[in-house]
């Protein structure tokens, strides 16, 4: 299966059962201006990390966020859109969105930003990933919100 971004506010509004209840590996994608606002939380500017983050540059996106799942309905739609349980993804989210709009509608503010951002899937056979799937979701990049390549986010551990 190919990697094809998708609004995520799609997946908040499709039906139980839309995303498969199946292993997975996942990238969370912004937009130039989404990245802005996190960039603005982070106290970052664009060409402090515009080297080192994963782009799709024919469509003007920034991966800012990967992740593998034993059952990609649970930890998508469930844990990072719905927001059913804490994920380090949505964690990091809400502390973007306090910092930017500050303490008011938090959870509707988070589910807003959420919805203007892309995810990408693709299943997987095994809970082991192999060597390709490593690379495709591995550390070549700067993950913004990955605790591994933000010393655990300092923002959000404030928020």
């Amino acid at each position: 299966m190919c990697w094809n971004p998708v609004d995520a506010k799609c997946l908040r509004e499709r039906s139980e059962g839309s995303v498969p209840d199946v292993s997975g590996i996942y990238k969370w994608w912004a937009s130039r201006k989404c990245l802005k606002t996190i960039l603005d939380g982070l106290q970052l500017n664009m060409k402090d990390v515009e080297n080192s983050i994963e782009k799709k540059e024919n469509i003007g996106l920034y991966c800012i966020y990967v992740g593998q799942a034993d059952s990609l309905e649970v930890r998508l739609k469930g844990n990072h859109v719905n927001g059913r349980g804490k994920s380090t993804f949505r964690k990091s989210v809400e502390a973007v969105v306090k910092k930017i709009y500050g303490n008011q509608d938090v959870e509707k503010n988070t589910n807003s930003f959420i919805d203007k951002l892309k995810i990408e899937y693709r299943f997987v056979s095994q809970k082991k990933l192999d060597d390709t799937e490593i690379k495709e979701i591995g550390d070549k990049y700067l993950r913004l919100f990955n605790q591994q390549h933000n010393g655990g986010n300092e923002l959000r551990k404030t928020y």
